[in-house]
């Protein structure tokens, strides 16, 4: 074949495919062709800045407390099971819990994907089926069924697969963070109140427990059961501290929010010096100053979440140097 008719073939074939952009309705009919090469679709974003305590800082923190980087050996960290914790509590725990937020928190939907229709047997226009997939002509727009088939299911089905690689405690572990967000979807909606106890479940007791429970040595004695309670009064403090930094996020005086910051604060320098870590809360101390000058003078609180991490980290390694040593 000549190379003037491999060229000719060539230029035909970009000839149609020009054709097919510049057809009518040729955006949205490719938008709908290339975004459907997967099953589950998903986006990934920073929805803030990462220097603030999120689930994903918390697993980090719960694995400084276990002592396992104190000896500085990484050989014996299982990176994979933390990549899939990491996975697990962060972003798919995390889209579960959004969906507490109602349906201003997620992405629209696109019309084309609610309108597309696909056969079944008796699935017929406006029957419950219809409803749920969002092809009902008598619903009106803001009708919730089609989110939770498209977003609310492939999110749980996705988080409850990852869960049982892990093992059964983060598979019902999984199940309490499903239960908190339609806790919350309903205290937002009916009840008007703003979740912020869930939110410090979801955001720190329950990564951390789940990181307690997967990555956690073997400790034996009187001494190795002292280390353990330790490791749950630090996890249930720094679940009263985020509580609290919730409600001063939202309203800058709040007292009752400013008194759990102040209960956490006193019960994490009281964990320290049964631990016998002065060094450490000497340095912790430091990193609460910011927080207590903000509340002082009356600023707004978001400045200071950096000082936030930073405390739980310390206060993870300062009883991580304990638990190593128990090791």
């Amino acid at each position: 074949m000549a190379r003037q008719e491999i060229a000719d073939i060539i230029q035909g074939i970009l000839d149609s495919e020009r054709a097919l952009f510049d057809a009518p309705q040729a955006e949205s009919v490719e938008s709908a062709a290339l975004s459907a090469s997967a099953t589950i679709n998903a986006q990934i974003w920073f929805e803030q800045f990462p220097w603030r305590p999120t689930a994903a800082w918390v697993v980090v923190a719960g694995v400084l407390s276990l002592g396992i980087f104190a000896g500085g050996s990484l050989a014996a960290v299982d990176w994979r099971g933390l990549a899939l914790l990491l996975l697990l509590a962060d972003p798919l725990w995390g889209s579960i819990w959004r969906l507490a937020a109602g349906r201003q928190e997620m992405l629209p939907l696109r019309e084309q994907a609610v309108t597309h229709r696909f056969w079944l047997p008796y699935l017929s226009m406006n029957s419950p089926a219809a409803k749920i997939m969002g092809w009902d002509t008598h619903a009106t727009q803001n009708t919730v069924f089609p989110l939770l088939f498209r977003v609310a299911a492939p999110t749980i089905l996705l988080a409850a697969a990852v869960a049982m690689v892990l093992d059964g405690a983060a598979l019902w572990l999984t199940g309490v963070v499903i239960v908190c967000s339609m806790i919350g979807w309903v205290s937002r909606r009916t009840w008007r109140i703003h979740p912020h106890f869930l939110h410090a479940l979801v955001t720190i007791m329950l990564p951390w427990a789940l990181t307690l429970n997967i990555m956690q040595p073997q400790l034996n004695g009187s001494e190795g059961a002292f280390v353990w309670r330790l490791q749950w009064a630090l996890l249930l403090l720094w679940t009263l501290h985020n509580w609290g930094e919730g409600r001063c996020l939202l309203k800058e005086r709040d007292l009752f929010g400013i008194g759990l910051l102040a209960v956490a604060d006193v019960g994490l320098g009281i964990l320290l010096v049964v631990a016998k870590a002065p060094l450490w809360l000497a340095l912790l101390s430091l990193l609460w100053l910011p927080t207590w000058l903000c509340i002082y003078r009356g600023y707004p609180l978001r400045s200071v979440t950096l000082w936030w991490l930073l405390s739980m980290l310390v206060s993870a390694a300062a009883v991580g140097q304990l638990f190593y040593a128990q090791l």
